[in-house]
């Protein structure tokens, strides 16, 4: 999650005449005026606070924790999936519009019950290194917000990490170390059909992350702090040292599971081609191919020149479709386990390409 961070903190388009202060609130007033929110942040530089895993795209509890109610999701979901993007963002809203989304009373300023969220974005985009560290206390103030635990993790994924066997169910023994004593009554309010295990869809009728946070904010007042945050703090950890979760941008749905259509959005057959050429040299030997595109047959076939190399402009040919359902040995159309392995192995191959080009070029 960490590189995509870094990239879009780096490309974030900030116009000449915006400038960065050490305080929101620059006339100190305790308001923030519109002309104090547009010298500090683009549309661009919020959307890139508030996306702190880094996939480019914001979700409705986010949605509904920012603006307290998810109208707006809809109104900019052009595309009617689970997610917005920075582009549907963009093109839906001005800076202007968003900010009077904050402005709840319609005087043109944001006061103190208003002002939370923009402070938020403004906090995270000049502590970004906050975020990169940590992408739970993304603002670096020591406490979580609901923003920020919305922000960094989804419901899914949260599942999907505590599910330590993989079985698609949680037990007791799977959800101790986040609810503690409180397990067993968590667990029996959503086992509706009292089979023992929660599977995914009785968790996710059952319950929300935004119930989960407000169950861990035992003092109410809107923070996790201490021993509040540790429950919150097992299930991130337990999500980004996932070995499918942490590649959050490849399994863009974070069901643990990787298809082709997730594959495509994010990589083309050149920039696999790309980065697998390792020294550059445009070519690829019998066993690079074999290892992580295909089998020696078709090596064989795409060789056209029987020089046993296989130039780029061979290989080109091949599509993303046949490297995928190479690794797809099931042929259910997914990657899981150790099929996603070569495929994970790629795309961070593409992720460590594209940060050193970034370097070179000084984006």
């Amino acid at each position: 999650m960490a590189p995509f961070i870094l990239m879009f903190v780096a490309l974030a388009s900030a116009s000449p005449v915006r400038r960065q202060t050490d305080v929101l609130d620059i006339n100190a007033d305790g308001m923030i005026s519109y002309d104090e929110v547009f010298h500090a942040m683009t549309l661009h530089d919020a959307l890139v606070a508030l996306d702190i895993d880094g996939d480019q795209f914001l979700y409705l509890p986010q949605i509904v924790e920012l603006f307290g109610d998810g109208s707006i999701f809809y109104q900019l979901n052009s595309n009617g999936d689970d997610h917005l993007s920075f582009g549907e963002v963009q093109h839906g809203l001005t800076l202007r519009e968003f900010f009077d989304l904050f402005d709840k009373n319609g005087d043109g300023m944001l006061d103190a019950t208003e002002s939370y969220q923009m402070n938020y974005i403004y906090n995270t985009i000049k502590n970004p290194d906050a975020a990169i560290m940590n992408a739970l206390d993304a603002n670096g103030d020591g406490k979580l917000s609901k923003l920020e635990v919305l922000s960094a993790m989804k419901l899914d994924e949260a599942m999907f990490a505590m599910d330590t066997d993989g079985d698609g169910f949680l037990t007791v023994q799977e959800m101790m170390p986040v609810f503690g004593n409180d397990t067993q009554a968590m667990f029996d309010r959503l086992d509706a059909d009292m089979d023992g295990q929660l599977s995914f869809d009785e968790i996710n009728a059952g319950t929300s992350l935004e119930n989960i946070f407000d169950f861990f904010d035992m003092d109410a007042d809107g923070y996790l702090t201490g021993s509040e945050a540790d429950g919150i703090y097992y299930v991130y950890n337990a999500i980004v040292t996932n070995p499918i979760l942490v590649h959050g941008g490849l399994d863009a749905d974070s069901d643990g599971k990787i298809s082709l259509a997730e594959v495509e959005i994010v990589m083309t057959i050149h920039d696999v081609l790309d980065a697998l050429d390792q020294d550059g040299d445009g070519h690829y030997t019998m066993q690079e191919f074999v290892d992580y595109m295909g089998d020696s047959n078709l090596f064989n076939i795409l060789d056209h020149n029987g020089d046993m190399w296989l130039s780029t402009g061979e290989v080109h040919t091949i599509g993303l479709n046949n490297i995928f359902n190479y690794h797809d040995q099931d042929g259910d159309g997914f990657l899981i386990g150790s099929e996603a392995d070569k495929m994970l192995f790629i795309y961070d191959q593409f992720l460590a390409m594209n940060a050193v080009n970034d370097v070179n070029t000084g984006n």
